[in-house]
């Protein structure tokens, strides 16, 4: 009996310096590393992602419980100062580091930039705030994900649903290869529906704005005038047009809700399309209250959502992977369907890495008209995702 017990006494002794072990080699692994790469200095690109980018990737964390396969998810923030030179150094700075993912990468030279970087590193890059369909189409890369909008899926629902509401069109847009591509997206689907486009105006303001410019626009007696500028020039042509009080409705490429939180009147009555709304359903209600209630109030942008979003599916491949390797994530994401509080009938499309799902024409409300704070849009009508997002033919996708 003395005999025996020795024996297990030895082996129980034998086996706890393994269990340690193990317990030692488990805190030992590096933690799972997602690098937010963004605008954080304070302007109209923060307040479209930026610093609430950061925390909506880190909600999207704590709520998937902070660790995956045994480790934990730490999540970095670096600002790019809406730099595109800034970028590709940023990328590698945050690949060196250990960076499993980079996420947000808005803009479109950044993404670009950035999804270079991800090739030759072979690691994984997701963008949710550019708008250039180059990133699905010539410049298509195995390692990097478009998430929630771009340009030609924009353009195209919102000229297809006013087109059927109004046949002649005016456009202001930049003299630039931004304003004559939305030029050249938009004018296929006025003419498909009858309409028609009887003044396009290219040129820059003069030294009175843009009022020459909206005067011979009232007089051709437009159904709809389509303002095609990014940035704080689009705050300004809007908002003069708006004031002008044209008898047509006002349309806009690209509409952000943290846009119409700072100009507010001059957005007023514009109708777009826009890749999610705080308020669209119960789920998004439900999570922008959450958001909400860390951000003084503020609601939630497209961009912020679609990074919650895209951290939690990406997390949620990691684990169905069993590994961070890019390669065996990708696998797993390719042609994965899903719907969550951003995204219904999403899909991460294999052919050419663009994440689709549901857009929705939106009209921006009146600031007198506000029902609640932020409560900007109203919905007209859904695009489903196959029609929003049709397919190009330039990805020659890399395996």
């Amino acid at each position: 009996m003395r005999a025996q017990m020795k024996i297990l006494l030895l082996v129980t002794c034998s086996l706890v310096p393994s269990a340690f072990l193990g317990v030692a080699q488990a805190a030992d692994q590096p933690p799972v590393r997602i690098t937010v790469i963004s605008d954080q200095d304070d302007d109209i690109y923060d307040a479209r992602s930026g610093r609430g980018g950061v925390d909506a990737t880190r909600m999207a964390v704590e709520d998937f419980g902070g660790t995956v396969l045994g480790r934990p998810i730490v999540v970095d923030a670096l600002n790019d100062h809406n730099k595109p030179a800034e970028a590709p150094g940023l990328a590698k700075q945050a690949y060196d580091a250990g960076a499993d993912l980079l996420m947000d990468v808005q803009n479109a030279p950044i993404a670009l930039a950035i999804s270079k970087v991800a090739t030759e590193r072979h690691k994984l890059a997701i963008s949710t705030g550019s708008a250039s369909p180059a990133l699905t189409r010539g410049e298509c890369s195995r390692y990097f994900y478009h998430y929630s909008f771009d340009l030609t899926a924009i353009e195209t629902a919102t000229a297809d649903y006013l087109a059927t509401q109004g046949k002649r069109w005016v456009f202001i847009a930049d003299d630039s290869g931004f304003g004559r591509a939305g030029l050249a997206t938009m004018t296929p689907k006025i003419t498909a529906h009858g309409g028609e486009v009887v003044k396009t105006f290219l040129t820059p303001p003069t030294e009175d704005g843009y009022a020459a410019v909206i005067e011979e626009a009232r007089g051709l007696k437009p159904d709809v005038v389509a303002v095609i500028n990014a940035g704080a020039k689009d705050d300004a042509v809007v908002s003069a047009v708006t004031k002008a009080k044209l008898s047509a409705t006002t349309t806009t490429a690209l509409l952000y809700l943290s846009d119409v939180d700072r100009v507010k009147e001059g957005y007023a009555g514009l109708v777009a399309t826009v890749p999610w709304y705080w308020n669209l359903d119960p789920a998004a209600r439900v999570w922008a209250d959450r958001f909400a209630a860390k951000h003084d109030g503020l609601r939630p942008t497209a961009a912020q959502a679609a990074d919650y979003s895209a951290t939690t599916q990406w997390l949620i491949a990691v684990r169905t992977a069993g590994t961070t390797d890019a390669d065996a994530v990708v696998r797993t994401l390719d042609g994965h369907k899903f719907n969550d509080m951003f995204a219904h009938g999403g899909e991460f499309r294999a052919s050419d890495h663009m994440v689709v799902h549901d857009l929705y024409v939106a009209k921006v409300t009146a600031p007198a008209e506000l029902l609640e704070p932020h409560a900007w849009y109203r919905i007209l009508a859904s695009v489903p995702a196959a029609t929003a997002f049709p397919a190009g033919t330039e990805c020659k996708m890399a395996q």
